[in-house]
């Protein structure tokens, strides 16, 4: 996932009308543009991380004509790949870990799914060991090669969770918005400091299974972070729902949180 090589642009010796020769100027380097790295993490279990991490990257992709990539930390779920419907040669970690063996990366490193989104996903997998720099390096790799590359945390418990986290330049909380979620919420979120030049939002999912909580109590917890916070209706299941539907259904707020990024 190397940025796409520059094209080196010579300069020419140019003669003016005295006919005295001058030095060229140099030309300007052409730099690639780095996109913004947002890493969704969910507060508890079943907040739909993995959900609004694909439905964002869905939706950047809608937004922008150059190409999105998302990918999980690999795990025992699959959830990414199941929201994508579509399954990569290897995830994150798994692809960190190849190059740090110096192995062949046979069959590339994303699946396509349409409409410029690329799907860096697995099907349910152990939790492998990852060196940091390997890891870093594909991030790297990723985000100068997308305009916004989206990591689907899960619930952070392994080594690569956390080092996404602290190289992420945007972090998305996602919690269910019922009084059981953000007492979970507050708790995991006690764990994590928060970093200098990382925006975070905090994002409350409706879900009917539980007491709604109070707006007020969300909004305090948003200003704990200093984030934003922002509010998504119920999404049905992408494994049994297109995906179309559920950005009919949350597009709005989807939007605002892919605004967020670009900023």
């Amino acid at each position: 996932m190397s940025p796409p090589q520059l094209r080196e642009e010579r300069a020419v010796d140019v003669e003016r009308d005295d006919e005295r020769d001058v030095a060229p100027a140099p030309a300007p380097t052409a730099r690639p543009t780095t996109g913004p790295l947002l890493a969704v993490a969910g507060l508890c279990g079943g907040a739909g991380a993995s959900t609004i991490a694909f439905l964002t990257a869905r939706q950047a992709a809608r937004a922008d004509d150059r190409p999105v990539l998302v990918c999980d930390t690999g795990g025992p779920t699959g959830g990414l790949a199941a929201c994508a419907r579509v399954v990569a040669p290897r995830s994150l970690p798994r692809a960190a870990a190849a190059i740090a063996a110096h192995q062949p990366l046979g069959g590339g490193l994303f699946a396509d799914a349409g409409g410029g989104l690329r799907v860096m996903a697995s099907a349910p997998e152990a939790p492998v060991a990852v060196e940091r720099p390997a890891a870093a390096r594909v991030l790297a790799d990723a985000r100068a090669a997308h305009r916004l590359t989206v990591v689907d945390c899960g619930v952070p418990s392994e080594p690569i969770d956390h080092q996404v986290l602290d190289d992420a330049s945007h972090l998305a909380w996602v919690l269910p918005a019922t009084t059981g979620g953000l007492r979970r919420a507050q708790r995991t979120l006690d764990l994590f400091a928060t970093l200098p030049g990382r925006r975070e939002v905090l994002v409350a999912r409706h879900d009917a299974a539980g007491a709604t909580a109070p707006i007020a109590a969300l909004k305090a917890l948003a200003a704990q972070r200093h984030a934003p916070l922002l509010l998504v209706p119920h999404i049905p299941d992408l494994a049994e729902e297109s995906p179309d539907a559920a950005l009919d259904l949350a597009g709005e707020a989807l939007q605002a949180l892919v605004a967020e990024m670009w900023r």
